[in-house]
This record gives C-alpha cells, sequence and structure tokens, in this order.
C-alpha cells in the first residue's frame, strides 16, 4: 500500500517553523492545511511517523540494491571520457522543496532565482560535508543549517560542484536538512538543439516562455540537486513558483494553490510519490488549461484529474481530439500493467519546446511543433504516457540500463495501438502495423553498431543517440519476451514487476526484469538476456523449409546471423500457416539451433531444427514472422524432400503400478522408424533417456510398453522420444505420474549433504538394503543388509556424488520399501 505524506509539506519550510516556535505554537497553518511538529535539534522539525514511512526509510534490501547501482555509476564515471560532477553516495535525499522565481520577460535572459531545501538521510559514518552538483554559472548566495547562516569557510565551490561542510557530524541515519539560496543564468545543455537543461524560447514568435528538461543529467543546471545519479529518489517535493501574472506554471504532483499577490502569480505544486531529480520539472508560459474544467478518469476506483496546459495557438479542436485520448490510454494500460501509478495526484500534458516529448512524473511535456495540431496525433502521448509506469514508477538503475525506460515505453505504443485501436486508427496504424515500423528500424542493417546496454554513458549524446538501440530494438526484445511467454504470463509479469516492493517507486535493473519473466514462466532466460541485451545484431532465417503430407506439416530452421560475435540468438520464432479451409501461427523457441514446442504449458525439445505438427487443415502459404513479433528476418521454400514423419504417436498414458510406473504408447503406421527413447524427468523441463526399444526388434508393432522400476517419491515426468530413419524427431506429450510417499518411518541428516548422510529409524531395528538414485532415476549407489535402528544412525558416504537431487531408497523386508530425496552440495 502506498503511504503519503500530505501532513509534512510546510513543516520543512524551516522560517515559518521558527516564527511559529518564536511565538510558542504547536502548530502551523498554511492555506487549508494544519500541521503539528515538535522541537528537535534548533530549527529542524519533523513528525514521527515521517521517519517511519515506507519511503523514508528504505527496506535492507532496497537500500542495498541501490547503493550497488549508485557504487557501479561512481566507479564507470571515474573512468568516462567526460568526468561528471561526483555525489551521492553518501547520504540519500527524503524530501526537495524548491521556492523559485521565474519571470520569462527578464532581460537577463533565462534567468532563475530561488531556495532549494534537502531533506537527507547520512549514508555514511562520520558525515561531515554534503555535495550537490550545481552549475558553476549559477551563484549561492547563503546557505543555511538549522536555521543558521553558515558562514563561507563552510561553503566551497569546485568546477560544477557546491560542497558544504556540516558543523555537525552525523552517525549513520540521521535526518537532517540544508537549504541554499542561489541566483544566475543557467548554462546551456549542448545537446539536442541546445533544447534541454533551462530553456528559454518563444512560442507564436513573440511570446516567452521557459521550461526545463534534465534528463539524464541536467538537473544541476537550474537548482543544486543530486543530479547524476538516477536511483537516488526524493520520497517527496514541494515546488512554489512565484512569475508575473499573465503567466501559468506546469509542475509535478497535485496543484495547491495559484495565488495572486500584487503584480505576481504564486503556483504550489507538491508531489507525494517518489521522485528522482531529473523527473523533477517546471514550465512556465502563457497557458491555458484544456479541459478548464478537468476531465476525470476511473483507475482502480479512484476517480482521478486529467488536464493539459497548451499554448493559445494549440488550443484547437485538432489537439483536443488527440488530448482526449488520452484517457483511453490510461484506463488500457492500467488494465494491463497495473493501476495508472500516480493515481492520488493527476496525469496531463503540457507544451514545451522540445521536439518529441518527456515523461515527468504526472505531467508529461510534448513538442508544440507537429503535435498538438494533429488530430491523429498518438504515438508520443501513448510513450510518454507508459513512461509513467516504466521511467517513472520503476526507474532504471543505471543510466546503462536506460532501456529499463526508454525499450518499455516504445513497446507501450503498439501496446496502445492493438488494445486501444481507436486512439491509432485515426493515423493509419494498428498494433501489427506500429511493431512493423519499429522491427524495420531495429533489423536495418545501419543500425547494428551496438547493443542495447549503453557502455558510454558520460553524456546525454552518448546515452541517446542513435536512439535505435533503447528504442525500437529493445522494443522488439519485449516483444519477443511476449512471444515466448504468452500475453497471460507475459502481462502477469509485467504487474508484478510493476508491484514489486524492492522496485516499486525505486529503481531496477536488467536482472529485476529477468528475474519477473522468469518467475512467472518457470524459463530460464540467461541465455536470452545476455545474447539480446547485451550484443548486437539479428537473425535470419533466410534457409526456412517446409513440406507436408496433407494435414501434416514439417518446417526447418536453420540460423544464421548478422552478428560476428554470436553465430546463434536463442529467441522465439512466430510463424504463420495458412490454407484454404484455416489459418493459425505457431511459436517454436530455438535454443542453439534445437528447437522447441510448447506441449501442454511446458516447452519440449525437438532434438533438431525441425517441428512437426499435425493441423486441422491442408497448409499452403508459410509466412515467417508475419505479425512483427521477433528481431529476425526469414522466409520459406516448400522442399519435397524433407520428409514427414510416418510414426506418429497417437496414444501415450501411464499409471502407477505398486512400485513401478508403467507406460503405454500406440503409433498408426509401424515402418520408417528407428526407435524410441524413453524420457524421464523431475521437473518436466530437463529430460533425460532412461531406455530405447530399437525399431529392428520390434518390426511392424503398432503397440508399445515400457515399465519404469525406479520410480521416485513425488511426481515424475514421462515422454517418448521418436526418431525417424533419416533422424527427423518427434516428442509425444508429457504425462506425470505420482511416486512413493514417505511415511516418516526414516530420517536422514544432514540434508542438504556434503561428505556423508546419516539414516535413523523410528521403533525400527532391522537390515536394510540402501540405493540411491540420481534424479533421472539411475542407480547410483547400492548397500546391502545395512544395519539401521533408532539408538544408532548408519554413515553413508556421499563425496562421489555430484551437486543435484538424489533419492534414497530404503529397503527391508519387515517395512517395505521407503524413499526419500536429498540435496548434496559442495
Amino acid at each position: 500500500m502506498i503511504k503519503f505524506y500530505p501532513f509534512i509539506t510546510l513543516l520543512l519550510f524551516i522560517s515559518q517553523i521558527a516564527s511559529a516556535q518564536t511565538k510558542g505554537l504547536n502548530s502551523l497553518t498554511f492555506g487549508n492545511e494544519k500541521f503539528l511538529y515538535k522541537k528537535i535539534t534548533a530549527d529542524i522539525a519533523f513528525q514521527d511517523n515521517f521517519i517511519n514511512t515506507p519511503y523514508s526509510l528504505w527496506t535492507p534490501d532496497r537500500y542495498a540494491h541501490n547503493k550497488l547501482v549508485a557504487t557501479e555509476m561512481e566507479a564507470y564515471r571515474q573512468q568516462a571520457t567526460l568526468m561528471l560532477p561526483s555525489t551521492g553516495i553518501e547520504y540519500d535525499v527524503k524530501y526537495y522543496r524548491l521556492e523559485l522565481r521565474i519571470n520569462p520577460d527578464t532581460s537577463a535572459g533565462k534567468y532563475i532565482r530561488g531556495k532549494a531545501t534537502t531533506y537527507f538521510t547520512t549514508a555514511q559514518a562520520n558525515f561531515s560535508v554534503i555535495n550537490f552538483d550545481f552549475a558553476t554559472p549559477l551563484v549561492y548566495d547563503s546557505v543555511y543549517y538549522h536555521g543558521a547562516k553558515l558562514a563561507a569557510g563552510y561553503i566551497s565551490r569546485p568546477t560544477d560542484l557546491l560542497k558544504i561542510t556540516i558543523p555537525t557530524i552525523a552517525s549513520v541515519g540521521t535526518l537532517d536538512s540544508v537549504s541554499v539560496y542561489y541566483k544566475g543564468v543557467p548554462p546551456v545543455v549542448p545537446y539536442f538543439g541546445n533544447g534541454t537543461g533551462y530553456v528559454k524560447a518563444k512560442h507564436n514568435s513573440t511570446q516567452n516562455y521557459v521550461y526545463t528538461l534534465s534528463e539524464p543529467y541536467s538537473s544541476y543546471t537550474w537548482w543544486p540537486c543530486k543530479s547524476f545519479i538516477a536511483n537516488d529518489k526524493a520520497d517527496s517535493l514541494d515546488l512554489i513558483v512565484s512569475t508575473p501574472t499573465g503567466f501559468k506554471v506546469a509542475g509535478n504532483g497535485t496543484l495547491v494553490s495559484e495565488t495572486t499577490v500584487g503584480a505576481n502569480l504564486i503556483t504550489y505544486w507538491k508531489e507525494r510519490y517518489p521522485i528522482a531529480a531529473y523527473q523533477v520539472c517546471t514550465a512556465v508560459a502563457n497557458y491555458v488549461q484544456y479541459p478548464v474544467v478537468a476531465d476525470t478518469v476511473n483507475i482502480g476506483g479512484t476517480r482521478m484529474p486529467v488536464y493539459n496546459y497548451l499554448f493559445p495557438e494549440t488550443n484547437t479542436t485538432a489537439s483536443h481530439t488527440s488530448l482526449d485520448r488520452v484517457k483511453l490510454m490510461l484506463t488500457t494500460f492500467s488494465s494491463l500493467f497495473g493501476d495508472y501509478p500516480f493515481k492520488n495526484e493527476k496525469y496531463g500534458n503540457y507544451t514545451f519546446g522540445f521536439g518529441g516529448g518527456m515523461e515527468h512524473n504526472t505531467f508529461s511535456g510534448e513538442s508544440a511543433s507537429g503535435v498538438y495540431n494533429q488530430a491523429q496525433y498518438w504515438d508520443i502521448l501513448a510513450h510518454e504516457l507508459g513512461h509513467q509506469w516504466f521511467g517513472g514508477n520503476v526507474t532504471c538503475g543505471s543510466w546503462h540500463e536506460i532501456w529499463i525506460n526508454e525499450s518499455f515505453a516504445t513497446f507501450t505504443e503498439s501496446i496502445c495501438a492493438e488494445f486501444a485501436p481507436s486512439v491509432s486508427a485515426a493515423a493509419g496504424y494498428t498494433g501489427v502495423s506500429w511493431r512493423g515500423v519499429h522491427k524495420a528500424s531495429a533489423i536495418s542493417t545501419a543500425n547494428q553498431a551496438q547493443s542495447i546496454y549503453v557502455s558510454d554513458t558520460s553524456n546525454m549524446a552518448t546515452i541517446f543517440t542513435p536512439a535505435v538501440y533503447v528504442y525500437e530494438r529493445g522494443a522488439m526484445v519485449i516483444y519477443m519476451l511476449r512471444t515466448l511467454l504468452g500475453d497471460t504470463k507475459f502481462f502477469q509479469a509485467i504487474k508484478n514487476y510493476q508491484a514489486d516492493p524492492l522496485l516499486q517507486y525505486g529503481n531496477a535493473v536488467t536482472a529485476d526484469v529477468k528475474r519477473h519473466m522468469e518467475a512467472v514462466s518457470g524459463l530460464n532466460l540467461t541465455t536470452f538476456f545476455n545474447q539480446w541485451i547485451y550484443n548486437k545484431g539479428f537473425a535470419q532465417y533466410n534457409a526456412a523449409k517446409w513440406n507436408n503430407a496433407g494435414k501434416q506439416i514439417i518446417l526447418q530452421l536453420p540460423q544464421t546471423t548478422n552478428s560476428s560475435a554470436l553465430p546463434h540468438f536463442d529467441m522465439p520464432v512466430a510463424i504463420r500457416i495458412q490454407g484454404s479451409t484455416g489459418d493459425t501461427t505457431i511459436v517454436v523457441y530455438d535454443n542453439n539451433g534445437i528447437i522447441y514446442y510448447d506441449n501442454d504449458g511446458v516447452l519440449t525439445s525437438t532434438g533438431s531444427s525441425m517441428v512437426q505438427y499435425n493441423l486441422s487443415f491442408v497448409p499452403t502459404t508459410i509466412t515467417f514472422d508475419a505479425f512483427n513479433q521477433v528481431l529476425a528476418n526469414g522466409s520459406f521454400t516448400k522442399d519435397a524432400g524433407l520428409t514427414i514423419l510416418a510414426a506418429t504417436v497417437i496414444n501415450f498414458t501411464g499409471k502407477k503400478e505398486g512400485d513401478n510406473a508403467k507406460l503405454w504408447w500406440d503409433i498408426d503406421k509401424g515402418f520408417n522408424y528407428a526407435s524410441f527413447e524413453i524420457e524421464k524427468s523431475t521437473d518436466a523441463v530437463f529430460f533425460e533417456t532412461i531406455g530405447t526399444i530399437g525399431a529392428k526388434d520390434f518390426p511392424n508393432k503398432k503397440d508399445f510398453s515400457f515399465t519404469d522400476n525406479n520410480i521416485l517419491p513425488g511426481t515424475a515426468y514421462y515422454r517418448i522420444k521418436v526418431i525417424q530413419n533419416e533422424g527427423s524427431v518427434i516428442y509425444t506429450k508429457i504425462i506425470s505420474i505420482s511416486g512413493t510417499k514417505d511415511n516418516g518411518r526414516y530420517t536422514i541428516t544432514p540434508n542438504p549433504a556434503n561428505d556423508y548422510i546419516l539414516i535413523k529409524g523410528t521403533g525400527v531395528s532391522e537390515k536394510a538394503d540402501i540405493k540411491i538414485y540420481d534424479a533421472t532415476g539411475k542407480l547410483i549407489k547400492n548397500l546391502l543388509k545395512q544395519s539401521i535402528s533408532n539408538n544408532s544412525s548408519l554413515k553413508v558416504f556421499v563425496t562421489e556424488l555430484s551437486v543435484g537431487n538424489y533419492f534414497v531408497e530404503i529397503q527391508s523386508g519387515i517395512n517395505g520399501r521407503h524413499t526419500k530425496q536429498i540435496v548434496i552440495i559442495k
């Protein structure tokens, strides 16, 4: 459950608290809110419950996770070509309060004046210095600590830093604060046409306005903060901006008040969700609000306001048509990813000067050029809204892994077109065709120079240029995960990822995405992630073949790559099969050249690059990736020499008989096969052969059986591997048989074991045979006539066993056979 801090807002406004205390008051009223406080030291005050809230004290796991990422960022920064300011790992930000004066019409250029108050907890012992990233052209007037102005000797200004010595040395976990008064002209950020950072521009040719866009590193160009580490989010933010009347101020969170004081407008925004410094935003322009009275949308039972700030010239019917679709996007994404993460505040879009969009939490900036004046405009609106989940709620823990933000947001564009088709219909796109746009870009030969993982994060250009890798290429990898898992499991994994208490309103790395995809699917995706995230290139299936015999079809899928680093990519392959009476799409998984297919929810190996299906219609056309689901090119050629497997298993059953498992299967033709291999597994994933029946031994036979004399406790899984004379392979379905149950008559310790195990009986004194089997049922150790009693333990050495699961069978003439599972570790 999310916990907010509606009563902390102005407790942190030290000057007002100090004044209240001077008057002997124990409360403070601002607007319609009343705040209780108590004296701590000097003029630092806070509510007792503030430091006990979920976002004020990180859980140990989250704290360690974020510190790890911060350390990694710091280590990389020392090696970067461009040395970035170094701040941050010595403290955790809890709260920012920005009180700014912004006048777009000032003759002093893009001037800013303000006060920045930061509440933080110390993360290192003997804490005595706090560093803020702070652009050199900005000048600090004064620094206040515990209500007192610090002498100049406590403050120094290394390049693009503000270094403040704290008079009182603090221990780890101390909550403290400092306020910086500053002013100046923010520097130009020299990327993307100087359109980021703190920007003064004109719209409608003559009207001045100011906006900010701080991703990834530019927050420090307009306020002192922790700018270069994305994974230290403030628990909350207050943004109070003074500007001349006639202007309107955009900001994060909830609009508390707009108060006219003489010729000035004081606008107060409060954000009560955790927020990274780069997501903090403001914009000052002669905005008009659309709708004038905010619309609302129901998000999980919460009626949330939705509205937009537009330049007057963009307040058109065409822009209204586009913006009105955002409500449908909100409910669509909420149903697929989990509730909109900031539903207790708002969502909207405001106009700014960057040539695209920016996903500031709760209020996305959108380009005035070619955006609001088009009724068919939709994709960037969907992208920036998608970022509220992927980037706003769960933020990349390192700029190396910016794909966690951008690839997912790009992915949400096609999701919007697919699940809310009316949104993109006016522009002529469907989910499939928009995926095709992404695939064409990602698979272009010109776009294969680097990986999704960004090695060089030294500046904005190296992170985002070329954008294709963390946008389209990354989105295609996410499409492949969806294709592999299927919609039910994939979207459940996404919801789990968004709601994970270690990630929600925090940060994630690639391993976190992988962990959630594996948890829901049961698959081992290590190779998939290693290949697709950290390598470049794509797969090709240009030599794929197919053939059929009536309604039976066989497909052969040899893969090549355009990557010199990887001869093969593990990946799902989507194949559309059409005939005059049918149309179906199958998905197989190519694992190092071995094709796996879905067998009742379990990926089952074919043992080769071929797979065979029984269809309900006669196939005539085979299309590779007809719906743009995978990052590969391919085409099929019909090959009459590709032989359909003649032996088709039409029935496969089994049951437990006494202490054994009995298996039966039938085939509909008794020729053209070489053998049957009986395979067994304890997890329905990894199978090993436990027996083979050769064709030459049973000519023309159509029904077969096999007895497994080593059935184990728990559940055993079986399948038959049917091998054709020329080497083609098909598999039966997987069946399960429950083994013997332990009655608790014997105990085995230690478990897990390393060197030996001790077997002890309960109420028994007998001679018993001890047998140890591996996980497939293979006999590994056989000890006859061993003495077991409840007075002494039988010691059995297991040093020769490798790491894994084993089964110990104890059989005596008195108590029958009993089996226990053990684990061997080293």
